[in-house]
């Protein structure tokens, strides 16, 4: 999560923490008989107080414009290509989502945001949760980014850190909840919460909840503690160059730490195994010693805990939330799951954004905004399907993907070229993909494929154009007599490939309703 989204996170859950508090002690005002008043004037309210945040949240690489909305009435907040216009329907709020296009803003339904939010008679939570969901909502759509805030998931580990930074250990999960229940409304049991932080646990209500150093850093009011890791992960480059080990002794003293600094230290430096590789602790962390990880030399020119996250990912790809960070369970919570990845015949699916260099050196954020837009329409139409998106391949901005049935790669490749092409692109920004289909036999190996079938797809997907999508030989013999009504395969003759002696009989894909380039170059 990128520094800037990080602040503009923590600047969103501390209003939302003081609303929640507010209704548990019966002081929140929904202003009955004006709900609807009050739910659009808080909102467009949020976006003002917000403002600073939204403007850094992608960073050093220029301010995202956002355009405040006083007056209920008026056209909505905007921020960067995106508006949200609220409207008073009585009982009602109705959110209508518009994007920036051409000089003028139009109603785009495809971004998911509109809806119909009933407000008159709710609680008063209900009232702070579609508030702050909708909030929510609109900043992760505008800005491209997930903020990790579904349910309430995040409010039980932004309680943790403040325990955990106020008495230097982690909560156990009963104590956890009684000191949220007491503090926060909230609508979730005890069995709930439980299984989400501890699933299948027989304790009850003993574990400790431990979050990882990530999702600390998101919670507010953890700076302090912060950057005195980061200084001690410094101080074990150090020590691993002199092949000593670091204690708690000499952290205090270089440091000038007092008793619960160190102990705090201790627990996040123990979690991390590409920090600490052996050593010893006593019972409440009061004293500590450990011998720096193999890995801790990759954290050597580390400036700030961005910098350590960035190298964390970076060595441990396939990881999630491990460490001793509590590991997501409930739907409250998004999850990164492995998919198996098919073995034998398999087919391929490789895109690419058709000269996208020159659209980012015109404008880097309203590039950064279309292609994290082109990433969750690529994403969902593959996985839609039933594809795996595996990972970058090749040049440019590119998607590769696996897929076991042939004809379920056509289907996302059409269905992915349509939500492209139905898109309301930023001004002067016109995202035209390639794609390419080939089926061959490769085995997975580590989260990829390593098979002269992938290198032919690339060289496959280098003959085609944007708005178009060519599919191999071998795929077209295989889902010829099966494929779907509305899909066509016609042929455009053998064409050459880049590198592969043997030439290609192509194929492009047509569907009456999706504009697809329909030639391919002679060679």
């Amino acid at each position: 999560m990128q520094p800037g989204i990080v602040a503009l996170r923590r600047a969103v859950t501390t209003g939302w923490q003081n609303d929640l508090r507010a209704v548990r002690q019966d002081g929140y005002d929904v202003e009955r008989g004006r709900e609807a008043w009050a739910f659009i004037q808080r909102f467009n309210q949020l976006i003002t107080d917000l403002r600073a945040p939204i403007q850094r949240a992608w960073g050093p690489g220029g301010l995202v414009h956002v355009a405040d909305s006083p007056d209920i009435a008026g056209p909505g907040p905007r921020i960067s290509m995106t508006r949200v216009k609220l409207r008073n329907h009585g009982n009602l709020v109705a959110i209508e989502a518009l994007t920036h296009s051409e000089g003028e803003a139009k109603p785009n339904p495809g971004l998911g945001l509109d809806r119909e939010i009933e407000v008159v008679g709710v609680a008063p939570l209900v009232f702070v949760q579609e508030l702050y969901g909708s909030l929510t909502a609109f900043l992760q759509t505008a800005l491209s980014v997930d903020f990790h805030l579904g349910g309430s998931r995040w409010l039980f580990e932004q309680v943790a850190a403040e325990h955990f930074v106020t008495s230097a250990r982690w909560p156990e999960l009963a104590e956890l909840y009684q000191r949220v229940t007491r503090e926060y409304a909230v609508d979730d049991s005890f069995e709930k919460v439980l299984e989400a932080f501890a699933p299948g646990t027989t304790e009850n209500g003993e574990t400790e909840v431990k979050l990882g150093i990530e999702y600390l850093h998101r919670c507010h009011d953890t700076d302090p503690d912060i950057a005195n890791f980061v200084h001690v992960v410094k101080l074990a480059v150090a020590a691993d160059e002199v092949d000593t080990w670091v204690t708690s002794e000499a952290v205090a003293h270089d440091l000038q730490l007092d008793g619960e600094s160190c102990m705090k230290l201790g627990r996040l430096l123990r979690a991390e195994k590409d920090v600490w590789r052996d050593g010893d602790a006593e019972e409440d962390f009061a004293s500590w010693n450990f011998q720096p990880s193999l890995n801790v030399h990759f954290f050597r020119r580390i400036g700030s805990i961005d910098d350590y996250l960035a190298i964390q990912a970076a060595l441990n790809p396939a990881s999630s939330n491990g460490n001793g960070a509590a590991k997501p369970h409930d739907e409250s919570v998004t999850r990164e799951g492995s998919t198996p990845l098919p073995d034998g015949i398999v087919t391929f699916l490789m895109t690419d954004v058709v000269e996208s260099t020159p659209l980012w050196l015109r404008s880097r954020s309203q590039m950064y905004l279309a292609m994290k837009r082109h990433d969750q329409l690529l994403t969902a139409s593959i996985e839609t399907n039933g594809g795996v998106v595996l990972k970058e391949r090749g040049e440019g901005d590119s998607f590769f993907a696996v897929f076991l049935r042939a004809t379920d790669a056509l289907a996302a490749a059409v269905d992915a070229q349509r939500s492209l092409q139905s898109e309301l692109w930023p001004d002067g920004m016109p995202i035209r993909v390639r794609m390419a289909i080939l089926t061959g036999e490769a085995d997975a190996d580590d989260g990829d494929y390593r098979a002269p079938a992938v290198n032919r797809c690339a060289k496959l997907r280098r003959r085609a154009v944007g708005q178009q999508i060519l599919v191999s030989e071998t795929t077209y013999a295989i889902v010829a007599d099966i494929m779907r009504d509305d899909l066509q395969l016609v042929s455009v003759g053998q064409r050459r490939l880049e590198g592969h002696d043997r030439p290609e009989q192509v194929y492009v894909l047509q569907h009456p309703e999706v504009v697809l380039e329909a030639t391919v170059p002679e060679d």
